[in-house]
């Protein structure tokens, strides 16, 4: 049973800091979601996101199509992230239950 134990500990102790190292990855992408508007013949990017509950958007300027794409892979990547969090944290519920003695 102590080996059942230390293993789940262990395991405990490793997703623990997979998730700070995602919540790490994801501090380093640009807050919110990236929106192009086009006015007549050119392109501007905003980012937008909540606060305080209202809708805020910052300027980033003009965009071309590679910047349009760099953020658009940013976002998509982020989603990624905040998945692959979820699940950690949802395993790191289990451990907890499991070393508690408790299972559902």
């Amino acid at each position: 049973m102590n080996i059942l134990l230390s293993t789940l500990k262990e395991e405990l102790v490793t997703t623990r800091r997979l998730e700070e190292k995602y919540l790490k990855r994801l501090e380093a992408f640009p807050k919110g979601s990236f929106v192009v508007r086009q006015v007549r013949s050119k392109r501007y990017g905003y980012l937008t996101h909540r606060k305080e509950g209202k809708v805020r958007q910052h300027y980033l300027g003009a965009v071309d199509d590679d910047a349009i794409k760099n953020y658009r892979n940013q976002v998509e990547e982020k989603k990624i992230l905040k998945r692959k969090l979820k699940r950690i944290r949802e395993q790191i519920v289990i451990l907890k239950r499991a070393l508690r003695g408790k299972t559902k």
